[in-house]
């Protein structure tokens, strides 16, 4: 990797985590806005990717819908509107199939199917997001601490991963899906986030260290999943990154892949445990 490279490989990257972290500190609606551009994005890239394995989704109406499920678990989380707002799900899903219908596309088992899978992968995690931004002591406030906390346990475990594997790397974890990764760097990882999590419970102030512990957990086993199915994709579809938006990082989906696993059961476990 040459100098200019890695200038713009972190240039790129600042400029990312500025803007992820200024859109959660300005508000709701920042937040909103953000990461259903960031998730739209992503399941744009998701359907790319698709037709470079010879899928042809149900693209901007997919796109559509997407757009529609975040807003209406937007709206629910925060009591903008009533949480009867959700029985329009199925209104969209029926959009969907009419679509498909006149789409005139060929294998639409296929196809349709792709186009419903790419909002099971992408859309229903990010739309989970909003539950944990007002995930306040049972009320609607909103609270960008659970979600940024995450998002740097997150950060902090791909880099400890890359730092221990690069250095100590031996045995590969899959590499028949991602040669690149191995038990040590996924050891490190681990370590490197749990050590952070004790400092977020002091930080972050709304979840005690034993909560923070237990999330750190999930990063380092749901984070490293949701990198190796991101993989899995792109390997099928013979591409090595999901996009070119971010320079130096490839794509939206490459940024977001660990954090489609780790949203969800960060808040099943907060929603029973907290």
């Amino acid at each position: 990797m040459t100098l200019k490279n890695i200038l713009q490989r972190t240039t790129s990257g600042i400029v990312y985590l500025v803007l992820i972290i200024g859109a959660l500190f300005l508000g709701k609606f920042s937040y909103a806005l953000v990461f259903l551009i960031i998730g739209i994005l992503a399941l744009h890239e998701f359907y790319r990717i698709s037709a470079s394995a010879g899928g042809s989704p149900l693209h901007i109406t997919g796109l559509l819908t997407g757009a529609g499920v975040f807003l209406i678990s937007f709206g629910a989380a925060s009591g903008l509107w009533s949480s009867a707002a959700w029985f329009i799900l199925p209104v969209l899903v029926i959009a969907l199939f009419v679509s498909a219908m006149f789409s005139g596309l060929p294998d639409i088992f296929r196809n349709l199917g792709i186009t419903v899978l790419g909002l099971v992968y992408i859309i229903l995690p990010i739309s989970t997001m909003n539950y944990l931004v007002f995930h306040s002591a049972g009320t609607m406030d909103y609270t960008h601490r659970i979600v940024l906390g995450i998002l740097i346990l997150v950060w902090i475990n791909d880099t400890g991963a890359f730092l221990a594997g690069i250095t100590l790397g031996r045995h590969k974890l899959l590499p028949r899906i991602s040669p690149g990764k191995s038990w040590e760097g996924a050891f490190g990882g681990t370590v490197l986030t749990l050590v952070v999590s004790l400092w977020l419970s002091s930080i972050m102030g709304i979840l005690n260290n034993t909560n923070w512990i237990v999330l750190a957990l999930i990063v380092s086993v749901f984070g490293v999943l949701g990198d190796l199915v991101e993989s899995m994709f792109k390997r099928s579809a013979d591409v090595k990154d999901s996009g070119n938006l971010i320079p130096g990082h490839g794509g939206v989906l490459d940024r977001i892949d660990s954090i489609l696993f780790v949203m969800p059961v960060s808040l099943a476990y907060l929603s029973v445990f907290i």
